[in-house]
């Protein structure tokens, strides 16, 4: 069952913006849709980081872990009762995203929500918390964190191929 993740606005770059709504119009998948993957994807690969997190969380709060996760689901994470003993410092990885900060120069897109499994869903409101920012922001920090990375190696060919076939004369 996808549980609906809602996040009602993000922040981008004029420049990525650019490049998100370039590549939504090659690829035919909407700007939620692509936020919603570049979501799924940084999950993904951070999965061990974040439930690593979560364990830390339901263990401090001295709580179960079914009933931790349908707090979570229900009432996020201001609905979980309170640390029994503190979370100190060095028990916290370090955070993957830790070296992402939005630049000043960033626009506020409206957005509406995406579908995600249980477990991503928890991981993303465990993320949130831990990052202390809002949902908002930690969403646009994966959306920046993914073009910054990812638009030479993955996707400025394809949005130029789009226009031109200079990628057919094996010049690469």
């Amino acid at each position: 069952m996808a549980y609906q993740f809602s996040v009602s606005r993000y922040y981008i770059t004029p420049d990525n913006d650019e490049k998100l709504e370039a590549f939504s119009n090659a690829s035919g998948d909407s700007r939620q849709m692509l936020i919603m993957q570049y979501t799924r994807g940084w999950l993904g690969r951070n999965r061990t980081y974040y439930t690593q997190l979560a364990i830390l969380d339901l263990q401090k709060r001295e709580i179960a872990p079914s009933l931790w996760a349908n707090i979570v689901l229900e009432q996020g994470f201001r609905g979980l009762p309170p640390y029994t003993s503190p979370i100190l410092e060095h028990e916290i990885p370090k955070d993957p995203l830790a070296h992402i900060v939005l630049p000043d120069d960033v626009i506020e897109k409206q957005s509406n929500y995406f579908p995600l499994t249980r477990q991503n869903y928890l991981l993303l409101r465990t993320a949130i918390h831990f990052d202390g920012s809002s949902a908002t922001k930690f969403i646009s920090k994966i959306i920046h964190e993914q073009l910054c990375r990812n638009w030479d190696s993955l996707y400025a060919s394809q949005v130029d191929a789009e226009t031109n076939d200079d990628w057919l004369k094996g010049e690469l």
